[in-house]
């Protein structure tokens, strides 16, 4: 059985973890520049969206994006893992940590969900008669990666706020930033919007690194 040695929390690999949260930040946003600077959809002529999508180097940035926010959310799942474990320490009832894996998980499938479906059907003229490009189902595609992304981060909301929750009772946050937590948590449930995205993506980064810069405040010392 795992310990704590002297009354020093254990560390290791869940202070690594925590910081994958950061690297899905990164590698989010990066992949996300990538897979729609400069592509055409429903707000361009059909013309020009067959023009851009008939382009194999277009058709290759897009499949790159897809590769990095797919790889972002591998570290995400990380992330999860570690945030669970630091409130489960803590969590008696175990409502808050079975909420931040559902939460985390169901954000994670969801998120591969879009920029898959996105992905596929924008380069999807690479499988068809002539490499025909099809702008309506382009429209589509980006409207229901959209859309499936934004209904994840229902789950990715339940899970700030009960981490937030978790980590201001207990004294890890002073109330204020459990508090700001909890906010973040219920706006994220409008990223429809898209504004709220950078506000879950700004939690996950600042309780990345703060996980890993001090991982004795989110996991109390145990005894066997």
């Amino acid at each position: 059985m795992e310990a704590a040695v002297a009354g020093r929390p254990r560390t290791g690999f869940a202070r690594w973890a925590a910081l994958s949260g950061a690297v899905y930040v990164l590698l989010f946003v990066v992949g996300t520049i990538v897979l729609f600077t400069g592509a055409k959809g429903g707000d361009d002529p059909p013309a020009t969206v067959i023009k851009w999508y008939s382009d194999s180097g277009h058709r290759n940035q897009v499949n790159f994006g897809w590769i990095l926010i797919g790889l972002s959310i591998f570290f995400l799942l990380w992330f999860v893992a570690a945030l669970r474990r630091a409130v489960g320490a803590g969590d008696r009832d175990g409502i808050l940590t079975g909420v931040i894996g559902l939460g985390g998980g169901i954000y994670c499938a969801l998120a591969l969900v879009a920029v898959a479906v996105n992905d596929g059907i924008r380069t999807m003229s690479d499988d068809t008669y002539q490499h025909r490009v099809y702008p309506e189902l382009i429209h589509a595609a980006d409207d229901v990666g959209w859309v499936v992304h934004a209904s994840g981060a229902a789950g990715l909301a339940a899970m700030i706020i009960a981490a937030s929750y978790a980590f201001m009772s207990r004294g890890s946050w002073p109330t204020w930033a459990g508090w700001l937590g909890i906010v973040i948590g219920v706006l994220s449930l409008a990223s429809i919007v898209f504004f709220p995205q950078f506000l879950f993506l700004a939690w996950i980064l600042v309780v990345s690194i703060l996980m890993f810069l001090r991982p004795a405040t989110y996991e109390p010392a145990t005894t066997m």
